[in-house]
């Protein structure tokens, strides 16, 4: 696992600040994760404007490969308190959601999972998955009033 070279990070200031008081009590707890995340924090080139930074950031969507295989997954890495689903969510106390936070498109992480074993994630997507896109729109639809010309009722101005 270690023979992969560790890619750049950047975080946002915002997010540094809620990072490292989750890796901090984290640690607090022993777990081992907190120490893994503390590593990546010192390490991160913290960034004060958020908006020009395309890497992984807390509560947006990241799309990645895990190593080197066929399928991608995507989710949204929170802090733990804001999990919810391990369908949506990835915890940035967990061991991916640790190796994901910072990583640019493009860039290969080696981490270790929960169980030991080494694995290496690509990120492939900073874009929310295409079923989320279409999904928004719907309900952006279904919020627009709109008339079908077809439907009976009053057209323009009526009179008393």
């Amino acid at each position: 696992m270690m023979n992969e070279q560790l890619p750049p990070i950047r975080i946002a200031a915002h997010d540094f600040h809620l990072l490292k008081l989750a890796a901090l009590r984290a640690m607090e707890h022993r777990d081992p994760i907190g120490g893994f995340l503390a590593s990546e924090l010192a390490r991160a080139d913290v960034v004060e404007a958020a908006d020009p930074l395309r890497c992984v950031r807390l509560d947006n969507w990241v799309t990645f490969r895990a190593d080197d295989g066929l399928l991608l997954d995507s989710r949204i890495p929170v802090l733990p308190e804001n999990f919810r689903s391990s369908h949506l969510h990835v915890s940035i106390l967990s061991p991916l959601g640790a190796a994901l936070i910072g990583l640019p498109v493009g860039s290969r992480m080696p981490y270790l999972g929960a169980d030991g074993v080494s694995h290496v994630l690509t990120v492939e997507s900073l874009d929310p998955p295409a079923g989320v896109i279409s999904l928004q729109r719907h309900r952006i639809m279904r919020s627009v009033p709109h008339t079908d010309d077809n439907e009976p009722g009053p057209r323009g101005p009526t009179a008393a």
